[in-house]
This record gives C-alpha cells, sequence and structure tokens, in this order.
C-alpha cells in the first residue's frame, strides 16, 4: 500500500451520518472518541468520497 493511499474508516461515515441527525460537532466527536475538528474533517471526507463516487457513476443525459 503507498503512503499515500487514504484508508477509510467508519467515523468518517459515523461522523457525517450524526451530524446529519442533529448532533452538534461536539456532541460527535464525543461519541465517536475525537476532537470537533476531526470530526468535522472526518465528515467531510466522508462527503467528498461519496460525492465523488457519485459523480463518477453519473450518466451524461445529453
Amino acid at each position: 500500500m503507498s503512503l499515500d493511499h487514504h484508508v477509510h474508516t467508519d467515523d468518517e461515515r459515523d461522523a457525517f451520518q450524526l451530524h446529519e441527525s442533529g448532533l452538534t460537532w461536539a456532541q460527535v466527536a464525543h461519541e465517536i472518541g475525537c476532537t470537533e475538528g476531526a470530526a468535522e474533517a472526518f465528515a467531510a471526507a466522508y462527503q467528498q468520497r461519496t460525492d465523488t463516487a457519485a459523480a463518477e457513476t453519473q450518466i451524461s443525459l445529453f
């Protein structure tokens, strides 16, 4: 595995889903055992990853 290969964790998905469900970043951080900044970064990484995956599978309509 190369050093620049990003390993995806459930923490990314969990942070995104917990925040979307209404928890504050402080609450999300407590739930997954990290800092608020890390929780926000996890959620952003998850959103970017899923947006990229969706864009790659989207077919052009025109």
